[in-house]
């Protein structure tokens, strides 16, 4: 079990392109992504962020609906593969750059082994994995994010039992 000791008051942990982003939760979890340099089984730690909806994200949910319904008549004038890949979620573009730095109290280094990111149903939520599962010993870990690899200057610490 987690427990966040320390956060901004309002989880925001970043800005980007006009959307405020925020902590969604920390948890253990033993489902890190194999296919990212993980190990099979291998325990890590999941980051999870959700945007802040607001006018900004209205604008980009109906320009991404424009954009679909353009793609999606573009292949079904032309076939299955001649329009090219559907556009990216809104919610992909704007959380894919916010990305969480983790540090303990024993400097173990963690990995990123894996990010997630809008889908149907979760358009802007999104989250990222890390290994190895913080070490015994370990009483919390403190989460700085950045944005396309700048801190932001926002940061939490959660407690471990």
């Amino acid at each position: 079990m987690t427990v966040i000791v320390w956060a901004p008051g309002d989880l925001i942990v970043a800005s980007n392109e006009g959307v405020d982003v925020r902590l969604a939760g920390v948890e253990l979890t033993s489902d890190a992504p194999v296919h990212h340099g993980a190990k099979p089984g291998e325990r890590g730690v999941r980051i999870g962020l959700e945007a802040n909806r607001n006018l900004e994200t209205q604008h980009r949910d109906l320009a991404y609906l424009e954009a679909f319904e353009a793609w999606d008549a573009e292949q079904k004038l032309h076939g299955k593969g001649k329009a090219g890949s559907p556009p990216p979620m809104p919610g992909q573009v704007v959380l894919s750059a916010v990305k969480p730095v983790i540090t303990d109290n024993h400097d173990t280094d963690y990995r990123c082994v894996g990010g997630q990111w809008a889908g149907t149903g979760t358009d802007w939520d999104g989250s990222w994995t890390f290994v190895p599962e913080p070490p015994a010993g370990v009483k919390h870990l403190t989460i700085e994010f950045t944005v396309n690899g700048d801190l932001t200057g926002k940061s939490c610490r959660v407690q471990l039992d």
